[in-house]
């Protein structure tokens, strides 16, 4: 359960707190060590390096759109990276590679397609599920994308469009996952599929679609 800001904020207590917090909207995170507990901002979080030190003071504010910014780029470039490795070890750049099957003949062709494809072939596929509120719950299935960091873009064009509350993405080797989605923000806050009665009922739903997706495939 992520920390209410006004709890901590100095404008709510008489207590001493660290200076220079930010306002509600750029707090990312809060420090809880009782000599200089407060908000913080992405500006204080980097200066004091508390994610790079393991405080366990250190909290994030899940329900600020930062974090799910960060996890979307760092996911990218992790996906970037392994597609540069696989040209790197053809003895190619992206550019070069471009360029050379715009030239080469077509066995050529094939040998590079069949080598990049076995190479997806590898990467593990996500599936990615959005439930909302039609009278009754709805689920609708996004499609299979290579890479969680993809599955979660194509369903965010649902979600800025306000027909989603809650994501889950399956993949193909790893748990099942589950996102509320905020409603002002758009931020997917993690949740804990295992709690309650909904948040399982949702997940045996898509479960038992995975489940009959891989087998007709």
């Amino acid at each position: 359960m992520p920390t209410n800001w006004g709890a901590i904020s100095p404008y709510t207590s008489k207590k001493k707190y660290m200076t220079g917090q930010p306002d509600k909207k750029g707090t990312i995170a809060y420090c809880h060590n009782i000599k200089h507990k407060g908000a913080l901002s992405k500006g204080m979080v980097k200066q004091h390096e508390c994610i790079q030190k393991n405080c366990k003071f250190f909290e994030k504010n899940l329900e600020n759109p930062y974090w799910a910014g960060r996890d979307h780029y760092r996911n990218h470039k992790k996906r970037d990276k392994k597609i540069r490795k696989y040209l790197e070890t053809q003895g190619l750049d992206v550019k070069h590679a471009t360029g050379n099957l715009l030239t080469v003949n077509s066995s050529s062709i094939n040998s590079d397609l069949s080598k990049m494809l076995q190479f997806f072939d590898e990467m593990e596929v996500f599936h990615s599920y959005l439930f909302y509120q039609n009278g009754n719950w709805q689920m609708r299935y996004v499609g299979g994308f290579y890479g969680k960091d993809v599955a979660i873009d194509k369903a965010r064009e649902f979600i800025l469009a306000g027909k989603g509350e809650y994501l889950l993405i399956a993949g193909d080797k790893t748990p099942l996952v589950g996102y509320r989605i905020e409603c002002r923000s758009k931020a997917l806050i993690e949740i804990d599929l295992t709690w309650g009665h909904m948040y399982p009922a949702l997940a045996n739903m898509v479960l038992r679609d995975f489940q009959l997706r891989r087998e007709s495939a």
